[in-house]
């Protein structure tokens, strides 16, 4: 470095150079760093309409109700034909008035008629919760390509996951992708656990809707490019290609959080529900079979050891 007090980037000449001729070295123009651009987004949490969003337009306003005419459509009985507005008013923050809706419009646990909204605020409308968040563009395009997926053809019609035929017709195609590019892959078989005493206890209805919203969890949770799989019942089986056993650990273990901390009062009150998961890394030249087998082995030994948890097998 330059001991030259009349050198203000303190840097010494480049190259060899007479120190009378020294090249002038010129300060290189960064661009500014700028936080990513935040949408204020409207968001369903739980229950049979979780993950209907609709972004604010800046300085816009949208309708939140169940007439098709609403930017933010809920068709639920709760919810009245033009039940609420919203309006961006900069900064995060957003204003919220009620539209005369039958049932009312809640925040906080106080019904309101007009109210300033902000970032992680919750809301009633009727009997459906929302949540304000400030959404990236990146997260804007992951939640809008989830719902598309789970509307998509081809899918399990109860959770919109693929189906079984996925694992018999794309399943191997994928594995021999993986190999030739010389990529890992790992998978995560998971179970929502004492699925039965859910049906048992809240209905068959209640146990159809647990399974649709762990399904939305899931794929959430996980990359565009992440097969996720009805595998039978509650068992769903979840392909992370490109990642090594401990990396979806780490996933899976973020995936069972967002379902242990779920809002199924949403859906039932007083219903809690949990999901265990076993990881498996499939090792070079294993049969398909087996490597599944193992993952299967590893959710075993997450009930042996009391549900709701993740365990792996052993390092591939």
């Amino acid at each position: 470095m330059s001991n030259d007090p009349t050198d203000p980037h303190g840097l010494a000449p480049i190259g060899d150079d007479d120190a009378s001729e020294a090249t002038v070295r010129l300060p290189i123009r960064r661009a500014a760093s700028t936080e990513p651009v935040r949408t204020p987004t409207l968001r369903v949490q739980a229950g049979r309409h979780m993950l209907q969003f609709a972004p604010l337009p800046p300085r816009g306003a949208i309708v939140i109700g169940r007439d098709d005419s609403a930017q933010l459509r809920i068709p639920d009985l709760t919810v009245s034909k033009r039940h609420a507005r919203a309006t961006d008013l900069g900064s995060g923050m957003v204003q919220l008035d009620d539209l005369g809706s039958t049932n009312g419009t809640t925040v906080g646990g106080q019904r309101v008629t007009s109210v300033v909204l902000r970032p992680g605020d919750q809301v009633e409308v009727g009997g459906i919760g929302l949540r304000l968040d400030l959404l990236s563009s990146d997260e804007l395009a992951h939640l809008s390509r989830v719902v598309a997926r789970l509307a998509s053809a081809n899918r399990d019609p109860l959770t919109g996951l693929l189906n079984r035929v996925w694992l018999e017709e794309d399943l191997v195609t994928l594995v021999e992708r993986c190999d030739r590019a010389g990529l890992p892959i790992a998978c995560a078989f998971v179970d929502i656990d004492h699925f039965k005493q859910v049906n048992d206890a809240y209905s068959h209805a209640i146990g159809d809707e647990v399974l649709a919203a762990v399904a939305r969890l899931l794929m959430l949770g996980v990359r565009d490019s992440d097969p996720c799989v009805r595998y039978g019942g509650e068992e769903l089986l979840l392909f992370f290609p490109g990642s090594t056993q401990a990396e979806v650990v780490d996933a899976s273990e973020r995936i069972r959080a967002s379902i242990a901390t779920h809002d199924w009062n949403r859906s039932a009150t007083g219903l809690q529900v949990t999901a265990s998961f076993g990881v498996s890394q499939r090792r070079r030249g294993e049969e398909v079979r087996d490597w599944l087998g193992r993952a299967d082995a590893a959710l075993y030994a997450a009930k042996r050891a009391g549900r709701n948890r993740v365990c792996a097998a052993e390092a591939p």
